[in-house]
């Protein structure tokens, strides 16, 4: 059946409004990028695949973000990854390059690819500049992907950044998400967005996620334990989770400030835990939450005016989770092994709810 998104299914994702696109380009500015990488089937030849990779590049806004740099905070969930450019970003608040996401062993050539578009873009840096921090999430694809063979090559992470768009954004099995498993079930990209209305005026809250994590038992959906009904209807041959991650990467344009976005990124966990997720030993998850809106906070927000965007954090948090699951396709990858697709029908009448 068609792919789509939870909410279109009649599930319940929150109480606030999401934005045009319920994407994280429906904050003003935010663009994202996909290359996917999938080629060859069977038995695993080492550096030579099957492989089913890929990147996912994030620009926060459309301008020079070396130049115009932008406030960030960040939480961690769960300190098992191998990321790039977190001590940064906890010491000093600021963001100063784009996001690239990709598996656990192409971080340092997705980064290699971001420096590079970075100097041509700036030929200050190294000179009259200081370096920038780059910043490259990962998660681990190896159950579906030749992940030795680092197919993910510098020129990609370029591709990606100049293929950069507004939204909407395509979702599932797509980027860096093409060998992503979540909870046995095939994961990858998902996203969501929520309009927050603070003192006359209207906010936007996006959230793009990269899943890979979870046992098929943890799995919630609407506070229903599909999960575990799913191994009590024969789907136990769903076997193996690599230890993954999840990377969750939000952006506003509310004026908030570093100390401020850290507490919105510490909201991400209540998200998580509407899915099922327990932030399993093994499992890496981070969340970024960036102001997209200038250093200059003008009518900046008061703590106390803080709890809508709380709750736009934990909304999106888990809408953007379930998407990512609700459109992925089945995959197979090396080795013969599959990731099967949520059967959504199935999961539809478990929930009483019926198919539109």
């Amino acid at each position: 059946m068609e792919r789509r998104s939870a909410r279109s299914y009649g599930l319940w994702m929150g109480e606030l409004l999401p934005g045009l696109h319920n994407d994280i380009t429906d904050v003003p500015g935010v663009l994202v990028g996909h290359v996917s990488l999938i080629k060859g089937y069977g038995p695993l030849i080492p550096s030579m695949g099957p492989v089913r990779t890929g990147i996912t590049a994030i620009r926060p806004h459309p301008g020079n973000i070396y130049r115009e740099p932008c406030w960030a905070g960040i939480h961690v969930i769960n300190g098992f990854g191998k990321s790039l450019g977190i001590p940064y970003i906890q010491e000093t608040g600021l963001l100063n390059s784009p996001i690239l996401l990709t598996n656990t062993l192409s971080v340092y050539d997705a980064a290699q690819g971001m420096l590079t578009y970075l100097l041509q873009e700036n030929p200050e840096i190294g000179h009259d500049a200081r370096t920038p921090n780059l910043v490259v999430f990962e998660c681990d694809d190896s159950y579906l992907n030749d992940i030795r063979g680092r197919h993910v090559k510098p020129w990609d992470g370029i591709l990606a950044l100049n293929r950069v768009a507004t939204g909407p954004i395509v979702q599932g099995g797509v980027g860096a998400g093409v060998g992503m498993s979540l909870f046995q079930l095939k994961g990858g990209i998902g996203s969501a967005s929520r309009m927050v209305p603070v003192n006359d005026k209207e906010y936007r809250v996006g959230m793009l996620a990269l899943t890979n994590f979870g046992q098929l038992e943890d799995m919630l959906i609407n506070g229903v334990p599909i999960g575990l009904m799913m191994k009590r209807m024969n789907h136990d041959e769903i076997l193996c989770q690599v230890p993954g991650s999840l990377i969750l990467v939000g952006v506003t344009n509310a004026p908030l400030s570093r100390r401020q976005l850290d507490m919105l990124a510490a909201r991400a966990p209540l998200g998580l835990g509407r899915t099922g997720g327990i932030s399993r030993m093994g499992s890496g998850e981070f969340c970024l939450m960036v102001n997209n809106n200038g250093l200059e906070l003008k009518n900046p927000i008061s703590d106390w005016e803080l709890d809508p965007f709380f709750k736009a954090v934990v909304e999106i948090t888990a809408e953007s989770i379930w998407n990512s699951m609700f459109y992925a396709t089945s995959m197979e990858g090396r080795d013969g092994h599959v990731r099967k697709a949520l059967p959504i029908e199935e999961v539809l009448c478990w929930m009483g709810l019926n198919s539109p």
